[in-house]
């Protein structure tokens, strides 16, 4: 089992913020036709739930699946589902961000040595190489 690098980390969570984002921005451009903000709309939601099904099939997001890493749990190295990777991961992480000064320490997390961040540590999980014998 190989950890995910801290740069594939980085550029996985740039790429699901702009995959994600960039529908939503258009939609909410004034100069942009009514018909082309409701397809920015559509577009981000589905894009949205594509991301919530691949993490919780695969522990994988669109971002995560370019740059070759997944997301298991760190005691059985399998894929922790929904509950794991949607709401413990996604949901709860979300809700802490709401304090003040947390993003940046749990980004800053992923200085250690086991690259986890305290989302991952409060999750259990892991981020590994794609290529490494997990199950799914």
């Amino acid at each position: 089992m190989e950890l995910a690098t801290r740069k594939q980390r980085f550029f996985a969570v740039l790429a699901d913020g702009l995959i994600v984002g960039l529908p939503y921005i258009l939609a909410t451009l004034e100069a942009a036709p009514e018909p082309l903000r409701l397809l920015g709309v559509i577009v981000s939601l589905a894009l949205l739930v594509v991301q919530l099904v691949l993490v919780s099939k695969q522990g994988q997001t669109l971002g995560k699946k370019l740059l070759g890493i997944r997301i298991v749990l760190k005691d059985t190295l399998q894929n922790g589902g929904f509950v794991v990777n949607v709401l413990k991961r996604g949901f709860l992480n979300g809700l802490l961000s709401l304090i003040p000064g947390y993003f940046l320490v749990d980004s800053l997390f992923i200085f250690r040595k086991d690259r986890r961040c305290l989302h991952d540590m409060i999750a259990g999980t892991l981020v590994i190489q794609a290529s490494s014998d997990v199950v799914q």
